[in-house]
């Protein structure tokens, strides 16, 4: 089970993405990297990405069921 974040937590965590998100468009850009590397990297980044997505989509969803 997945720990919920704090609305601290939540920030960093939406922060985090964002900057992931950056990285991986940056990387699609490169032409130097070896093709396996680029693809490890690439699974590691989106795996990451799902996680944090999961945390967000999980708080947001506590939050507006407290709301209620």
């Amino acid at each position: 089970m997945i720990p919920l974040l704090t609305p601290g937590g939540y920030a960093q965590t939406k922060s985090k993405l964002i900057g992931l998100d950056q990285r991986l468009a940056e990387l699609e850009k490169r032409t130097d990297l070896p093709p396996d590397h680029l693809i490890a990297v690439r699974r590691s980044y989106q795996s990451m990405m799902r996680k944090y997505r999961r945390e967000i989509e999980l708080y947001e969803a506590t939050v507006k069921e407290a709301q209620e």
